[in-house]
């Protein structure tokens, strides 16, 4: 029968803390709760001032909903499904939300050489990994031209001031899902430093930023999970602080059929899931405004390009890069040069 998982995790354990046995423990605030189809978690240790447990949930809740209000496309009334939904090809205003993030995806697009690409969506939703749930089956080859037809970053135009985006075609339908979890990660972020935090860890699913310590005056140990969908174990335990990290990975939003395993991340130019050793892929970019959504969207498009020319551009780069790959049953792991170093403090 086939069988499709759907499980979106913390992929980056974020409570996994770095310190000595007995060591004191300050006040932690701690909240977490369900957005974008899978959760958030923030902690915040030596809050400041004013700042309790009830207040964070509720702020935060607000901020995420202003990121689904402009990004998402499983809110049909967000900004992006109106977008998509236009089939003007003339210049459409956007949000300057809603452009940064657009111009994130291309940006990325023109480093992966079209791996990564927001104007994938008709193939997303074509192999039911989109908004709209579908049998697990995989599409016909001509099914698959159709919907590539649609797709290519160079059928976007985007105009900085005033914000603007034009589509060369009525039907292009964006999907910027691959960047949705770092957007919300900056966005709690920046929230929590207006309100005078410090030291706090704020995550979407597999996306994080940390800053300062944790509760014990150390960095914030985050884990890698073991890219395995029948066990949650720790692959590696990184010390980090003042950074953003994001894991891609092809074990928690995939179907079988036929004995065969289909995984959620597309390759744009085929139009088929990517096939691969490569399970999954981590980064870990110095913190700052929009690190979060910059490691999320680079995760997803080094894992979508393979562990050969991924490990190459990610290499080019100097990104801070780890690959699991699978191998004789088990996994293997690669690293770059800069991501070596981090592991080494």
């Amino acid at each position: 029968m086939p069988r499709r998982v759907l499980i979106r995790s913390l992929t980056l354990a974020a409570g996994v803390l770095l310190a000595a046995c007995g060591a004191p423990t300050d006040l932690q605030l701690e909240i977490t709760g369900p957005i974008m189809g899978t959760y958030y978690a923030v902690k915040v240790a030596r809050p400041p001032a004013g700042l309790d447990a009830q207040t964070l949930q509720a702020e935060v809740e607000q901020v995420l909903k202003g990121v689904i209000d402009a990004i998402s496309t499983y809110d049909p009334e967000s900004e992006l499904s109106r977008l998509n939904r236009n089939p003007s090809t003339d210049w459409v205003a956007v949000s300057r939300v809603l452009y940064a993030v657009l111009a994130e995806g291309q940006r990325l697009s023109r480093l992966s050489d079209g791996a990564f690409d927001i104007t994938v969506g008709p193939l997303v939703n074509l192999w039911g990994f989109g908004p709209q749930p579908k049998a697990d089956t995989v599409p016909s080859a001509e099914a698959i031209t159709a919907a590539r037809e649609r797709v290519g970053y160079d059928k976007l135009e985007l105009r900085a001031d005033p914000p603007a985006i034009r589509k060369q075609r009525g039907d292009i339908y964006i999907d910027v899902s691959a960047l949705g979890e770092g957007e919300g990660a900056d966005r709690m972020a920046a929230y929590l430093e207006s309100r005078g935090a410090t030291d706090y860890m704020a995550a979407v699913a597999g996306t994080m930023r940390v800053r300062g310590n944790n509760a014990k005056r150390v960095s914030w140990g985050i884990a890698i999970e073991v890219p395995d969908p029948e066990n949650r174990e720790v692959q590696r335990i990184l010390p980090l602080t003042d950074s953003a990290v994001s894991t891609s990975g092809d074990y928690r939003n995939f179907f079988k059929t036929a004995g065969k395993r289909y995984s959620h991340h597309i390759d744009p130019k085929t139009g088929n899931p990517v096939e691969q050793r490569l399970a999954s892929v981590s980064v870990v970019a110095p913190g700052g405004a929009d690190s979060g959504r910059r490691a999320d969207g680079l995760a997803t498009a080094l894992i979508v390009m393979g562990e050969a020319r991924g490990l190459a551009l990610a290499e080019a780069q100097g990104l801070a890069a780890y690959f699991i790959l699978r191998e004789d049953g088990g996994f293997r792991e690669l690293t770059t040069t800069a991501f070596a170093r981090i592991d080494a403090k």
